[in-house]
């Protein structure tokens, strides 16, 4: 369970806090629009990659959960509820950048 904390942190880091991620993608979104149709198609390729490349975690978080915990009640509580809270955080990035592809990304790219 720590390994996979650790690999949702990294992940989620390179954007910062997520009160900041609209900005920051929009700040992103504004740049790549601004050089030309390629480096927006870049952009969201990059999005893109970012989901796809992390999805593989929940399949993970799911494994866990169904192996059980070992130890005491209130220790399985415990580990069951940081499961859901790290859910709970990768879920709100995923969706976040679902959300924004689905907005901003061309249904077709050109290339």
């Amino acid at each position: 369970l720590k390994k996979v904390r650790q690999l949702i942190t990294d992940w989620k880091s390179k954007w910062g806090m997520e009160s900041t991620w609209p900005k920051k993608f929009h700040e992103e979104l504004k740049h790549a629009q601004g050089r030309g149709q390629l480096t927006s198609e870049a952009l969201f390729s990059q999005c893109e990659a970012h989901i796809k490349g992390r999805r593989w975690l929940l399949c993970l978080l799911r494994s866990i959960t169904c192996k059980g915990f070992k130890g005491m009640g209130y220790k399985v509580a415990d580990s069951y509820k940081q499961v859901f809270d790290l859910l709970t955080s990768l879920l709100t990035k995923l969706h976040f950048f679902e959300v924004k592809l689905d907005k901003y990304a061309p249904i077709s790219p050109m290339s």
